[in-house]
C-alpha cells in the first residue's frame, strides 16, 4: 500500500519547453512496456502552459518525483538525452537547464524532504525525519484542506461529464 505526500514548489526550465515537448511532459503517466528503464508508479511531473516550469501536478499518490524527474530528464529534456537526434524526437531540443525546489511532505510519518535540481543535477535532501507513530495522529490542517479541495474538484469533474454527456446524448437524438 502507498502513502501520500504533498507537494509545493517548482522547476525553473530555460529554455522554456515547447509545445510538444510540453504536451509529452503533460500526457506521461504510466510507464509503458517498451520502456524497461523508466520508474516505476507513474510520472506526478507537469509543464506550466508557457514551459517554463514543472511542478507536482496534484495528483494522488505520487511516490516517485525524484525517479520519474531523472527519466524525464535524461530521457527527453537535457543535453545528451536519449532522444537526442532519434526520428519522432526532431521537435525536441534537448537543451534545457532546470534549477529550482520541490518540497515533500509525507501523509504517513510526516517526513519533510526537498527535491533539488541545481544545473540538471538533482539531488534528494531529508529536512526533517518521519516519525513513525504519527501515522496514527489526526490530519494536519493543510491536509485536510487539500483533501477537501480534492473531493471537490472530483465531484466537479464528475458533474462536468455528466453534462457533456447529457449534451451529446441532446445532440445525438435531434431530429
Amino acid at each position: 500500500m502507498g502513502y501520500q505526500t504533498d507537494f509545493v514548489g517548482y522547476l525553473h526550465v530555460q529554455p522554456p519547453l515547447n509545445e510538444s515537448e510540453i504536451l509529452m511532459v503533460n500526457s506521461m503517466r504510466l510507464r509503458r512496456e517498451d520502456e524497461s528503464n523508466a520508474p516505476q508508479g507513474w510520472s506526478s511531473w507537469e509543464a506550466c502552459d508557457r514551459g517554463c516550469c514543472l511542478s507536482y501536478d496534484g495528483g494522488d499518490k505520487a511516490n516517485f518525483m525524484a525517479p520519474w524527474l531523472k527519466y524525464v530528464m535524461a530521457t527527453y529534456l537535457i543535453p545528451g538525452a536519449d532522444v537526442h537526434g532519434q526520428a519522432g524526437f526532431e521537435d525536441f531540443g534537448c537543451n534545457h537547464v532546470l534549477n529550482g525546489m520541490v518540497i515533500g511532505s509525507r501523509r504517513d510519518n510526516r517526513e519533510l524532504y526537498a527535491i533539488v535540481v541545481d544545473e540538471n543535477e538533482v539531488s534528494v535532501e531529508l529536512l526533517w525525519p518521519g516519525v513513525p507513530e504519527w501515522s496514527d495522529y489526526a490530519p494536519l490542517g493543510y491536509q485536510v484542506e487539500i483533501d477537501r479541495f480534492r473531493s471537490w474538484a472530483g465531484e466537479h469533474r464528475l458533474e462536468k461529464t455528466r453534462e457533456q454527456a447529457i449534451t451529446r446524448r441532446a445532440i445525438r437524438e435531434r431530429p
